[in-house]
């Protein structure tokens, strides 16, 4: 017996006013998961990066595709590869981003949105996203 389900896809770019660069999403709702709950297909183009931010509640991210950035404050930035997965606590603020040589995608999980969508803050600079080292 199969189960039939109604997806929705909502995709697009994400505005500037929370990324620097060129970054698209695919948010996928569906019966197959909790209302409570988002997931988002989000692509950076090389040197695109989200601002500084930190959610309301647990974020989990699936690295899909290309070699990415990923910093929580006061840490180092570390690189992220295809098949890592990361798990971000509520209230770390933190960025993400592709390289500036690589396109960088992954899928996004946020959980119990009904906490709220948490708090953009301001850009990662040149300087600190060019501050990477091995």
């Amino acid at each position: 017996m199969s189960t039939r389900f109604t997806a929705v896809t909502e995709e697009g770019k994400v505005p500037s006013t929370y990324m620097t660069g060129e970054v698209s999403y695919k948010k996928q709702t569906s019966e197959i998961h909790p209302a409570n709950t988002i997931i988002k297909d989000v692509s950076f183009e090389p040197g695109a990066r989200s601002n500084w931010h930190s959610n309301a509640s647990l974020q989990l991210i699936i690295v899909t595709e290309g070699v990415g950035y990923y910093q929580e404050r006061g840490g180092t930035i570390n690189l992220i590869e295809k098949g890592q997965v990361l798990t971000i606590l509520p209230g770390v603020e933190h960025w993400y981003g592709a390289t500036p040589k690589s396109p960088y995608s992954h899928i996004t999980i946020a959980t119990e949105i009904d906490k709220g969508y948490g708090v953009w803050l301001e850009s990662v600079t040149d300087e600190e996203y060019f501050s990477f080292s091995r």
